[in-house]
């Protein structure tokens, strides 16, 4: 449901810097999906010197390069810091890792039994009973240091299903060079936003990266151009569908008209989520969020990319989405009590360090606890990251966690309007009814 941090207590930074959830990673070199045993890896291999009777545990991400060795290090360590649990990291590819890697893992009996899981995914497992309950797990105190609207998010029957480690949230990155030779302004608006898309495309150059493809990252970038109009997908208490409206076909028709028009690509090399797409100079701009900052400054130093709010419609207010991924235990696993020691060693616990290094050095995004903020905040007004604290950041609305139905068929209104198959009213009306049939199902 629609939220603004701001109304949560959640001060800015320089009372600043707390937010909640998020989806998307850099670049990928990983496996394939499907494949039984990840390639390249990150896997861990227990030592030869390991106890037999060790409890062993497998935990599977989707993060790559630095954000994949900070976790594969940590794993490390913790297999160093006792002589009990012995965790097994691997890594797979992000955009099949949620759709197919995890259900199908799951289904077979063969999943992890600690994971990373994205807001868009989070009803679908938390329903399912692939999490444990973490609310007995928090050291003293603990708790407490965590902005409430984080947990709440990962709340499910009462019970603290996941725990939050980060708070990402969405800009339009630029090349300034490209807009400067075009003679493009940075868009402010929906309208100078497509002007200049359609003034930078060219054969070689996209004008607008925006994600192509069904899932929950694509309804991660949709929802801010429906929530700055004041549209939803679903009424406040999430019994009603509100998607049959103005402004639920204007934000389909909006972002239709990328696709249509040839300023967006339907098919990607890079993943929607991997800065390199701006980086390599085939794209002018892209959507995309603060974890692509620590990208830009060790691989594209020499690329002139800039950064400015999401454009919003003409009478619209600002507004981005606020993710973030989780750590999660699989609740059917024999080990979840060992499981759930390591989710709050890593970021659970009184030691900072790793929530510290993970927001401030491997990536950037904010934290949901307020200790790790108040302890990180120089890094906030760093280069790009300043424009995010200050222009951007209040403007934050939590990603949606959705019945899996319900962010499938949102998914369908979008793909009708990008390929041509109905108008952006049409598609609200559509899926408004199959949401509500969705609803109807589930009391």
């Amino acid at each position: 449901m629609k939220r603004n941090w701001k109304t949560l207590g959640v001060a800015a930074i320089s009372s600043v810097l707390v937010l909640q959830l998020g989806c998307g990673s850099s670049p990928t070199e990983a496996p394939k999906a499907g494949e039984a045993t990840p390639k390249g890896t990150e896997a861990t291999k227990e030592t030869s010197s390991a106890k037999k009777d060790k409890v062993k545990l497998a935990f599977w991400d989707m993060h790559t390069e630095a954000e994949s060795k900070f976790f594969k290090d940590l794993v490390d360590a913790y297999n160093k810091s006792q002589d009990q649990v012995q965790i097994e990291y691997s890594t797979y590819d992000q955009a099949s890792y949620t759709t197919t890697k995890l259900p199908t893992g799951f289904a077979s009996g063969a999943g992890p039994d600690l994971y990373m899981i994205s807001p868009g995914d989070f009803m679908k497992f938390a329903k399912s009973g692939l999490m444990k309950d973490l609310t007995p797990d928090f050291p003293a105190g603990v708790k407490e240091d965590f902005l409430p609207a984080s947990l709440e998010a990962v709340t499910y029957n009462g019970k603290i299903m996941a725990l939050p480690f980060e708070l990402e949230t969405l800009g339009l990155y630029y090349n300034k060079e490209m807009l400067d030779k075009a003679g493009v302004q940075v868009p402010k608006t929906w309208d100078e936003l497509h002007a200049a898309a359609k003034k930078l495309t060219t054969d070689k150059v996209a004008g607008l990266i925006i994600p192509p493809d069904k899932g929950p990252y694509f309804n991660f970038i949709w929802y801010p151009f429906l929530w700055q109009q004041g549209g939803n997908v679903l009424s406040a208490d999430g019994t009603k569908s509100t998607f049959n409206t103005p402004e639920t076909a204007k934000a389909l028709d909006f972002w239709g008209s990328f696709f249509k028009d040839g300023l967006s690509p339907k098919k990607l090399q890079l993943g929607p989520w991997e800065i390199d797409n701006l980086g390599n100079k085939t794209a002018a701009m892209q959507i995309v969020g603060t974890w692509a900052i620590n990208r830009i400054e060790e691989k594209y130093k020499d690329v002139p990319i800039g950064l400015a709010p999401l454009p919003i419609p003409a009478g619209g207010k600002a507004a981005t989405d606020a993710g973030g991924w989780k750590m999660a235990v699989n609740g059917q696993s024999k080990n979840a009590a060992e499981a759930a020691k390591f989710v709050m060693w890593a970021f659970g616990s009184s030691d900072l360090s790793h929530a510290l290094k993970w927001g401030t050095e491997v990536k950037f995004a904010y934290s949901p606890r307020k200790s790790v903020v108040e302890k990180g905040k120089d890094i906030y007004n760093k280069g790009l990251r300043k424009v995010f604290t200050e222009e951007i950041y209040n403007s934050a609305i939590p990603e949606p966690r959705y019945p899996s139905e319900v962010v499938e068929a949102v998914g369908d209104a979008m793909q009708y309007v990008m390929y041509g198959k109905m108008s952006g009213a049409d598609a609200a009306k559509t899926v408004d009814a199959k949401i509500t049939e969705i609803l109807s199902k589930q009391k």
